[in-house]
């Protein structure tokens, strides 16, 4: 009886970790697949983590419990194992780079810098930084007016349209191009850079927001950490129609972006900004799988960029084209001027 017991014990849990496993790559299988066409089962991919995790929690039991099967949940992450690292990378320290050639670039989601004090921050930050280019998100136009002075000290010249702005001490080449996509309310632009003799395509992003309040945020929250009926009933309805929707707008945003950088393939070219989506998701890889992803390449950890306590995701990237390598990647969380943080990359030019 109690060898029947262990069987079916063995058997009921090696059925969890498949299922597990399933669910693992399902996530995967979706990035595939344009939110647009299915936008409710896409919001299955912001689960990855607490399907990663859980699997990762059954190698702890299987070695303790019957070490024979470690090997499938393993086996499970393994196949997975680019997508694993993209959502956790592990690099540690910095490349070395050739000063000439490395670009240093900073994109920041300001989050409309509403008090004096988010204002003095985020100057103080960009005074420390001194990037050579600086893609900013909700920026109003009125700060850029009334600071006007400031960015002429450090050097910047701006372009913008709408709340996405650019600053750059390297001369532009054009004025911004907007990007057309079907959106709500954020925007994308482009403009091209003369970086040290090159043309550089720089696309500035802020793909469609969730719209979630603050409290929709903790309940989407409670119902992944302590599942429960009553917490997944309340939470789930209001959020799925959220969060199905702008997924669906930021797929085909993502093909727009995507499109515009096959079209300046020739180029050197920058995509980055917010784009309210984790790397599980359709929208970052279709632009990973055609651009590197600077996190991806130098980052470490899971590395979030919003500081929401109860929504912690990396939904801030920069990807670049072959022309560059990556040497650093890196998010500050000590600046405090909007609910994300800033990330700053540093790249270096291929020799031709």
């Amino acid at each position: 009886m109690k060898e029947l017991f262990k069987r079916f014990s063995i058997s009921l849990f090696l059925g969890a970790n498949l299922c597990t496993i399933l669910l693992l790559w399902l996530c995967v299988a979706l990035t595939y697949v344009s939110p647009d066409l299915m936008p409710r089962l896409s919001v299955l991919t912001l689960a990855f983590p607490v399907f990663l995790a859980v699997d990762l929690l059954f190698i702890i039991f299987w070695l303790l419990f019957h070490a024979r099967l470690v090997w499938v949940p393993i086996l499970g992450a393994l196949l997975i194992g680019g997508y694993v690292l993209d959502y956790c990378p592990l690099h540690f320290g910095e490349s070395s780079e050739d000063s000439d050639t490395t670009l240093t670039i900073i994109s920041y989601n300001v989050g409309t810098l509403k008090d004096n004090e988010q204002k003095e921050e985020f100057i103080r930050f960009i005074n420390i930084a001194d990037a050579d280019i600086v893609c900013l998100q909700e920026l109003s136009k009125s700060f850029i007016t009334s600071h006007q002075q400031w960015l002429d000290s450090l050097g910047y010249d701006y372009l913008q349209t709408s709340t996405i702005v650019v600053f750059s001490r390297l001369p532009f080449l054009s004025d911004t191009i907007h990007i057309d996509y079907p959106t709500r309310n954020n925007h994308s632009m482009a403009c091209w850079i003369d970086c040290r003799g090159d043309s550089l395509l720089i696309i500035n992003n802020h793909l469609e927001s969730n719209k979630l309040s603050t409290e929709e945020k903790d309940g989407y929250t409670n119902a992944i950490i302590e599942p429960n009926r009553e917490a997944i009933k309340n939470s789930s309805h209001q959020l799925m129609g959220k969060l199905s929707k702008a997924a669906a707008y930021r797929g085909i945003q993502a093909d727009s972006i995507r499109a515009l950088a096959e079209r300046n393939a020739d180029y050197p070219v920058i995509v980055c900004g917010d784009f309210n989506e984790t790397p599980i998701s359709y929208t970052y890889q279709r632009l990973a799988r055609r651009l590197s992803s600077a996190y991806r390449e130098a980052g470490f950890g899971p590395g979030f960029t919003y500081s929401s306590r109860s929504f912690p995701v990396r939904i801030d990237h920069l990807f670049f084209s072959k022309d560059w390598t990556c040497s650093s990647c890196s998010i500050d969380r000590t600046v405090l001027a909007s609910d994300h943080y800033p990330l700053t990359v540093r790249l270096s030019k291929k020799e031709r």
